[in-house]
């Protein structure tokens, strides 16, 4: 299982699971499936085009209906795929799916300050930086804090018409 495989790697950045979870067991699988059975959730693989291997996940949390029509987003790569554009790519799909399928307004992405791989990804993706929230998750059993960073379909607009 790939994220077993990659917990050294992925676990510093993790979220805190619920206590009777293992977020890096196989129970993990089944849990992310009943979760995408969800209006409020829409969990994404990132497979490998050549091969089918699933490499990583995009994940929308709590997506908001109206008026708000937003998401938070999460995401993660194994270690072997990360830094060869999988990622890019992957999220521009993701937010290419929030804002055309989905019909929402805003996605956002909250990110650890010392991620400094994450923050150049969102960055590259065309997200803008909007502030740092004070103790806003629990990464391994502590509070940490993230920098916020957002696109509204209006950014995303603006993005997708200066490439053509």
């Amino acid at each position: 299982m790939v994220r077993r495989e990659n917990r050294a790697f992925l676990e510093r950045w993790e979220p805190q699971p619920p206590a009777d979870h293992d977020a890096f067991g196989h129970e993990s699988f089944d849990r992310f499936l009943k979760f995408n059975r969800s209006k409020r959730y829409r969990k994404m693989l990132i497979c490998l085009r050549s091969t089918g291997e699933i490499i990583g996940t995009v994940n929308f949390n709590g997506i908001a209906p109206e008026p708000f029509l937003s998401t938070t987003m999460g995401y993660w790569i194994a270690l072997a795929h990360a830094r060869h554009g999988y990622m890019t790519e992957a999220i521009g799909l993701a937010v290419r799916h929030a804002f055309t399928t989905l019909g929402l307004h805003r996605v956002e992405a909250n990110i650890m300050p010392n991620n400094k791989a994450s923050l150049a990804l969102i960055r590259r993706c065309g997200f803008r930086f909007e502030g740092l929230a004070l103790r806003y998750l629990q990464i391994n059993g502590r509070w940490a804090d993230h920098e916020r960073w957002a696109m509204t379909i209006e950014d995303w607009k603006s993005k997708v018409s200066r490439k053509r």
